[in-house]
């Protein structure tokens, strides 16, 4: 494989490449650091290339081994990033523009963006049954402090335009209601390995059940999508229904888990597919104490983790996707 870097694009192109490379290589902690400086400035230009430099940067330091396209690629980057800034100084210079220290301010925006990412593990379960069999769990009710799980009723609708400009922007749109309340949720699509999924998320309530982007026009992303669409409606695609029994897991550590047993189904249309799998969604701390829960209760109760989120078994349900199953 031959990465070439000459211009901004690629650098982006690269930064999601080496992201999906660290995901492989079970480098999950790498991957998770160079997705929050990357995603700090999402669409914001003029602040993108400094917190890839950091985000590259990082990744030398704690990356001692990657193949040799991967490390030429790297220094390709840097170094068109570190030739770019100067270019961009000397004009800030010619204009008369402030050109202080915009990395800090990148900083502070990928603190602000760290409550939109979502880490999670889905694993398969065989049946109802099986889960309450798991939320029963001596482990499970050890690390819940012996609390009584929290059970509400799910129905989500997935939208998109007639051109699926948001499918093809990378993103999903959805409304979840519960109880009378109205959230909708902005997604990227993100990567998934062995059930492990790291994604974009950003929320924001509604006082009806009607889509609309207009909520989020106070975010990047919010604005940019607002572009794609622009004036086109936003449809409805497939909806799911279902349970949601959870309980907040913690860890010796203080790491935080929400652990959730989801069970009802999604419908495209008169498709139907049964939902019945076990989430565990890392709300704060070490995502490795996700991974060695969702280890050890896959062993006992011979758990498969579930490649595929519910939007993307919609929309394979839809006619949409194509599984690659």
């Amino acid at each position: 494989m031959s990465i070439n870097i000459s211009n901004k694009s690629d650098v982006f192109k690269f930064a999601l490449a080496l992201y999906d490379y660290l995901i492989q290589k079970g480098q999950t902690k790498e991957a998770n650091d160079l997705s929050q400086l990357v995603d700090s400035c999402y669409t914001n230009d003029e602040y993108a290339l400094k917190a890839h430099l950091e985000a590259f940067r990082l990744i030398q330091e704690r990356v001692q081994i990657l193949p040799l396209q991967y490390q030429r690629a790297l220094e390709e980057a840097i170094t068109y990033i570190l030739q770019e800034i100067d270019s961009r100084k000397d004009k800030d210079t010619a204009q008369g523009r402030c050109t202080a220290d915009k990395t800090k301010e990148c900083s502070e925006n990928t603190a602000k963006e760290q409550e939109f990412q979502e880490i999670e593990l889905k694993l398969k379960v065989h049946n109802p049954q099986l889960g309450e069999r798991i939320l029963e769990d001596p482990l499970i009710r050890e690390l819940s402090r012996n609390t009584r799980p929290q059970v509400k009723e799910y129905e989500t609708t997935y939208y998109d335009t007639c051109g699926h400009q948001l499918i093809n922007h990378q993103v999903c749109y959805r409304i979840r209601s519960s109880a009378g309340e109205y959230t909708a949720t902005i997604k990227g699509l993100g990567s998934s390995q062995s059930g492990l999924s790291i994604r974009r998320e950003w929320n924001r309530k509604l006082s009806e059940n009607i889509p609309t982007l207009e909520p989020f026009k106070d975010l990047a992303i919010g604005q940019e999508l607002g572009n794609f669409v622009r004036d086109e409606e936003l449809l409805p695609i497939f909806v799911t229904r279902f349970k949601r029994t959870a309980l907040d897991l913690t860890c010796q550590d203080g790491s935080h888990i929400e652990l959730a047993l989801d069970v009802g189904e999604i419908e495209a249309e008169s498709k139907r597919e049964p939902i019945c799998e076990l989430e565990l969604e890392l709300k704060s701390g070490q995502i490795e104490n996700v991974l060695k829960l969702g280890e050890v209760l896959s062993e006992v109760y011979r758990l498969k983790p579930e490649e595929q989120s519910k939007y993307q078994r919609g929309m394979i349900l839809a006619g949409i996707m194509i599984s690659c199953r």
